[in-house]
């Protein structure tokens, strides 16, 4: 089956893609590094999260132009981040815009990962997404957890695209009682509730059965329920052998930070990148990393929340060290937290494929990353692990050292 994601930054790529891997790998495009793709799956990042709605408009249609007949050759899904951030109604609307789609179906509950819908508010871990620290974040919408209000925010110039709400009880009565909201609202933009997976399940059921197209939103966790839906088989993943593990950790969010801070204290060696001095770019040391790394122990590079970087900078410097470390090792993993981090690593590699085996845990992406050039990887693909910056167990790395195959 040919079937196309569209996702807003490299981790929400990965972490959707790998759930339609049960049949074969799928491709992932992330240019200018990765620009294309043969396989049947495949998951297109385009780095849209940090843009302004204009410019992630553009970028959506940039994007579905060079997909050309492949776009509407199968399923569409488009992967947005479980708690709206970013320019989704514009990226909706972009997509609307090039035909094909009686409208957009929009859900961001991932409930294994604590992101519910409930009465048109999103929740994270029981509280409005607003009130928790992703309120806070560059990238989220405003003061608001209401799904609705925050797709009609990004659509203030877009008066043409009507937002509908589908309320729970509506959802639970089944995909045909879906399907008929859906029918009342063509052309316009459909903002879902879900509490449960089995939630996920009908509206993956009432958008991929027969009959009019809808275009369908959310996030890994209604990824996951449009491959149930569409019959894919979920792929069984072994752990990568090996203690070598190199973890680089982009991410800011106190999620990633606190599993960090759980890596540190089991005593694994790392470099923290301090950024910017008055007399210019401190280059880190990256030999504690070589060495551990040779011992056959795991590792990490991080980005320090003190130093004088943006975020995209920290992200491309970061990228900029982990080809440093791999120039002169070979870990057995390279394990990346953060979308941004994630690109920037996948750049500064000069990476020429990537493909996505599975997912070994919810939120995570395993994938074959195939390097140009790297002397010490000798031609093999190297095993990459994708997460999110703000899902998991503050005990998360030390977990997946510890379920590695023996």
């Amino acid at each position: 089956m040919t079937l196309t994601i569209i996702a807003d930054d490299l981790t929400g790529a990965c972490d959707t893609g790998c759930l339609f891997a049960g049949p074969a790998p799928v491709g992932v495009i992330a240019e200018p590094s990765l620009v294309r793709s043969d396989a049947g799956v495949v998951a297109v990042d385009i780095e849209s999260r940090a843009l302004a709605a204009p410019e992630a408009g553009r970028r959506v249609r940039a994007a579905a132009s060079r997909l050309g007949s492949r776009l509407h050759a199968g399923p569409l899904f488009k992967k947005i981040d479980s708690t709206m951030r970013g320019p989704v109604a514009a990226e909706l609307a972009a997509l609307l815009d090039t035909g094909g789609w009686d409208g957009a179906l929009v859900c961001p509950a991932f409930p294994a990962q604590g992101r519910v819908v409930r009465d048109g508010v999103l929740y994270v871990d029981g509280v409005p997404a607003h009130e928790t620290a992703i309120g806070r974040d560059r990238h989220y919408p405003g003061g608001t957890s209401n799904v609705a209000m925050i797709l009609a925010q990004g659509l203030a110039h877009r008066a043409t695209r009507v937002i509908h709400r589908l309320p729970l009880a509506a959802v639970r009565a089944g995909a045909e009682a879906v399907r008929d909201v859906l029918g009342r609202a063509a052309g316009g933009l459909v903002a879902a509730d879900a509490e449960t997976d089995g939630d996920l399940a009908v509206l993956a059921a009432a958008t991929t059965a027969p009959g009019p197209a809808w275009l369908l939103a959310g996030s890994a966790g209604l990824g996951q329920a449009m491959a149930g839906a569409l019959r894919f088989p979920r792929a069984t993943v072994p752990f990568p052998s090996g203690r070598a593990w190199l973890w680089v950790v982009g991410s800011l969010h106190a999620a990633s930070r606190a599993q960090l801070a759980e890596l540190q204290a089991a005593g694994a060696v790392g470099v923290s990148l301090e950024g910017r001095t008055d007399a210019g770019w401190r280059a880190p040391d990256l030999s504690p990393v070589l060495r551990a790394l040779g011992r056959g122990q795991p590792a990490y590079l991080a980005s320090d929340p003190r130093a004088r970087l943006a975020p995209r900078e920290a992200s491309r410097a970061l990228g900029v060290a982990t080809a440093r470390v791999l120039a002169d090792a070979a870990p057995d993993v390279l394990a990346v937290t953060g979308g941004e981090t994630a690109y920037e690593v996948l750049q500064a590699l000069s990476a020429t494929r990537l493909d996505l085996l599975g997912a070994p845990a919810s939120g995570l992406a395993l994938g074959a990353l195939t390097v140009a050039g790297s002397a010490r990887l000798n031609g093999s693909p190297l095993p990459l692990l994708a997460k999110a910056g703000g899902f998991g167990a503050p005990d998360l790395f030390l977990t997946l050292l510890e379920r590695r195959a023996a």
